[in-house]
């Protein structure tokens, strides 16, 4: 997965538009041109369903009189989302009203046409009189369309398989058959059964705040025994787990599978080290055959 986010937003030019407030009885206001244009560069938008309509801000400078009409087109030639198959734009003109600076272009996605691997975009231009395009900021924006998925818990319990750096380097394998439950004390988190060790169940909790990036949290923990994992006691005896600093630890609702970066130390001793686990949920007769015939 990857983190979205936009490239230029409006604060700068809503400054210029709106101007300076430093008191009521004091304003000071924008004697520019007048200019139209989208609010952003690029948009964002996580599809769930095919009722939702999404907002693409359009931003003038100055207010005008009257209404004004703003013509909206889709540039096919950069574009490879297709308008009625991959989503719906509700109109080709919208409204600046009388004495306001902003209006919006609406779209919504046909999530059941798209793939979560999709890379969908679509170039939207405003049909302007030249005069007022600033060629800063130009005519056009980019509309990114991702397939999201809603989180359902029970997608996240029974077998799952855990491949994980830490395995591999110790505990000559590649792999780990697990056992996820749910936490019934805590919301949107689950319980990891015996994640490397036996005896040893890690708790995850899985965030949903933003859809294009549902990020997973978790608390330290111990995951298991020095003696286990290196054949020896150091300090406490007691193998450590925390979320790893600096990496971005996440999961997809659409795909069923969970990345975590974690840090494994002993108290007052010292950091093994960072290790990626790989979580990916599978169904109870793929989980009866590897009990059988392993990985």
């Amino acid at each position: 997965m990857k983190i979205y986010r936009n490239i230029l937003t409006i604060g700068i030019i809503v400054a210029l538009a709106v101007g300076i407030t430093a008191c009521e009885a004091d304003r000071q206001t924008y004697e520019g041109p007048d200019y139209v244009m989208f609010s952003a560069e690029s948009h964002d938008l996580g599809i769930l369903d095919s009722e939702e309509w999404f907002e693409i801000p359009i931003s003038a400078t100055r207010t005008a009189e009257h209404d004004r009409l703003i013509g909206v087109e889709i540039v096919a030639s950069s574009s490879n989302a297709i308008e009625g198959l991959h989503y719906i734009l509700e109109a080709s003109t919208v409204k600046i009203p009388a004495g306001e600076l902003t209006t919006a272009a609406r779209i919504k996605g046909i999530p059941q046409n798209i793939d979560v691997a999709d890379e969908l975009s679509i170039t939207l231009r405003l049909v302007i009189d030249e005069e007022l395009v600033w060629e800063t900021y130009g005519t056009d924006t980019v509309v990114h369309l991702h397939k999201c998925c809603p989180l359902d818990m029970d997608l996240f319990t029974g077998y799952a398989k855990i491949t994980s750096t830490w395995i591999m380097q110790y505990m000559n394998a590649e792999s780990r058959l697990v056992r996820t439950v749910r936490d019934e004390q805590d919301e949107n988190t689950i319980i990891v059964k015996d994640m490397f060790y036996d005896g040893y169940d890690i708790r995850l909790r899985l965030l949903d705040d933003d859809r294009l990036m549902p990020l997973v949290e978790m608390e330290q923990q111990t995951v298991g025994s020095t003696g286990e994992a290196f054949g020896t006691i150091y300090g406490n005896g007691k193998l450590e787990m925390a979320t790893a600093s600096g990496y971005t630890s996440y999961y997809s609702p659409c795909e069923m599978f969970l990345m975590q970066y974690v840090t494994l130390f002993v108290e007052e001793v010292g950091t093994v080290g960072t290790y990626l686990n790989i979580f990916e949920w599978i169904s109870d007769d793929e989980a009866e055959r590897i009990m059988r015939e392993g990985f």
